[in-house]
């Protein structure tokens, strides 16, 4: 009897654990973005996988984010996702693009699947 109990205890705390995610996907990132302002507007910023020659661009800097996903019922993190969370830093680092955008993707040990992009952020001089 004992043992049985016990069972059913570590089923009930397996099935709530994998049940609790409040949210589909965690976004970390290596940059804080502050708060937007109000009625300014700027142009899409562009990822490329590449350098985008023959552009002509200064460096920004260096930009990273990772898309978490934190139950195992959810869908798996995507490039446009990821994409998603570079136009967004990237964007309020003052940035036109994030050139030579690596992904790399996988199973950790506190998330059922993630998905990390790096790239470095440039403005056009041309």
């Amino acid at each position: 009897m004992k043992i049985h109990g016990a069972v059913n205890h570590v089923v009930a705390i397996t099935a709530f654990a994998l049940l609790s995610g409040c949210a589909s996907y965690r976004v970390d990132s290596n940059f804080t973005v502050e708060a937007s302002q109000p009625g300014k507007s700027r142009p899409k910023v562009i990822i490329s996988e590449s350098d985008l020659f023959p552009r002509k661009y200064k460096e920004v800097g260096p930009v990273e984010v990772s898309v978490k996903k934190l139950t195992l019922f959810h869908k798996d993190p995507s490039v446009e996702l990821v994409n998603a969370a570079l136009v967004e830093k990237a964007d309020a680092m003052g940035a036109d693009a994030v050139v030579n955008v690596a992904y790399k993707s996988g199973i950790g040990f506190t998330t059922w699947g993630y998905m990390d992009a790096k790239g470095m952020c440039v403005k056009f001089t041309d």
